[in-house]
C-alpha cells in the first residue's frame, strides 16, 4: 500500500464496458501485485452487464480509486480520463478482461527508475485465445518482438498491455486517439516515439491477453481505414509520404 500522504509511483488505468465476466478477475490481478506503491483507477464506461456494480464494489479498497461514464466513452477516451486523473508518476495500461502477471509493477517501474532517458518500457506477453464459454481455442503463445529492429510505421510491435510509461511522455505525445477505434495504441507508440525511447524486455512476459470473440480487433469494420489514417498522419509529421503497406490484425 502506498504510505499516507505520498503519491504512488505507477497507476494502474482499467476502462471497463461490459466484461461483468471478466473485471474481478482484472482487478484482483492488480491487487495482488506484491509492489504496493501503486494505484488502480478502473471506469465503468456505462456498462449495461452488471460492470458497474462489480467495479464499485471496490470502493474504498486501498489503493482503488472508481470512476462511472455517464456516457460511453469508449476505450480511449476512458483511459484518456484516467490518464488525466493518475497521480503516479509511471502509468501501466490492464485491459478489464486480462491480467497482470506476478511481478508486472516491481519490474516495469524498477526498470524506468534505472534508465532516466527511456520513456516507455514494454515486456513480452501471453496470448491466450478463448471462445464464447471460456473454453481455451489453441495453445497460448507469447507476444513480443524488438521496436527497434522494425519499423514503427509498417509494424506495431510495441505491446500495450505489459507496457509501462512515464505519465508526462504520454500526456505530452496528446494520450490515445480517441477516433481511431482499435488501434489507439499504435497510434500512440507512434507519437510517443517521436519523443522519446522505447525499450524491449525480451523473455519477460509480465502480462496476459484474453483474446475472447467480443474483444477481437478483427472484428472492427474500420480496422484498415483507422490503420491508414494514423500511419499518414504520423509520416506527414515525419516528413515524408506514407507507405503503401497495411498489416493484418493481430
Amino acid at each position: 500500500m502506498t504510505p499516507p500522504g505520498l503519491p504512488p509511483v505507477v497507476s494502474v488505468i482499467m476502462p471497463a464496458f461490459n466484461v461483468a465476466r471478466y473485471v474481478r478477475d482484472a482487478i484482483d490481478s492488480v491487487l495482488a501485485q506484491r509492489f504496493k506503491a501503486f494505484e488502480l483507477l478502473v471506469a465503468d464506461d456505462g456498462s449495461t452487464d452488471g460492470t458497474a456494480a462489480i467495479v464499485q464494489s471496490y470502493a474504498g479498497r486501498p489503493n482503488v480509486r472508481v470512476f462511472h461514464n455517464a456516457t460511453n466513452l469508449g476505450a480511449a477516451g476512458t483511459r484518456n480520463h484516467l490518464l488525466r486523473e493518475a497521480r503516479g508518476r509511471y502509468v501501466t495500461p490492464c485491459d478489464a478482461d486480462d491480467l497482470l502477471l506476478p511481478g508486472n509493477l516491481r519490474r516495469l517501474s524498477e526498470f524506468l527508475d534505472a534508465h532516466p532517458d527511456v520513456g516507455v518500457v514494454y515486456a513480452d506477453i501471453l496470448s491466450l485465445r478463448v471462445g464464447p464459454d471460456d473454453d481455451v481455442l489453441e495453445p497460448p503463445t507469447i507476444c513480443g518482438a524488438d521496436c527497434a529492429k522494425t519499423w514503427d510505421l509498417l509494424e506495431n510491435v510495441v505491446n500495450h498491455g505489459g507496457s509501462m510509461s512515464r505519465r508526462d511522455v504520454l500526456l505530452a505525445a496528446g494520450g490515445y486517439d480517441e477516433g481511431v477505434y482499435s488501434v489507439d495504441d499504435w497510434s500512440l507508440w507512434l507519437k510517443v516515439a517521436e519523443q522519446t525511447q522505447i525499450r524491449y524486455l525480451a523473455g519477460e512476459i509480465l502480462y496476459l491477453w484474453r483474446r475472447h470473440p467480443a474483444s477481437m480487433t478483427r472484428n472492427e469494420p474500420r480496422y484498415q481505414e483507422n490503420v491508414r489514417r494514423i500511419l499518414s498522419a504520423a509520416a506527414a509529421r515525419r516528413g515524408f509520404a506514407p507507405p503503401g503497406h497495411t498489416p493484418p490484425p493481430r
